[in-house]
């Protein structure tokens, strides 16, 4: 059995393993338990300075060889440790000044 494609399916067909290739290519990615500080960075969606100011708080940072590696499972639980919740809580009153003895 044969099957004579078109241009406009070939180049479709295209497509479908080139977009297959690339989400396989973000699945093994995101498999990673350990990332480096822009890879940890990119994957909470924050700068790499947070990171930092983050590790300064106690964030839990892996040092191999002098080289910083950041587990996205014991960031996760480490965030969730520090998660407040604001329901219930009463907004601070607003200070308002008055001004007195204008001309």
């Amino acid at each position: 059995m044969q099957f004579v494609l078109d241009d406009e399916q070939i180049a479709e067909i295209k497509q479908i393993v080139f977009s297959v290739v690339k989400d396989g290519i973000k699945q093994v990615e995101n498999q990673r338990p350990y990332l480096n500080r822009k890879d940890i960075a990119k994957y909470f969606g924050v700068a790499e300075s947070t990171i930092s100011y983050w590790a300064s708080l106690g964030m839990p940072v892996a040092v191999v060889d002098g080289r910083k590696l950041y587990g996205k499972q014991s960031i996760t639980q480490w965030l969730k440790a520090h998660e407040t919740r604001l329901q219930g809580q009463e907004k601070k009153p607003v200070t308002i000044g008055v001004v007195t003895g204008i001309k």
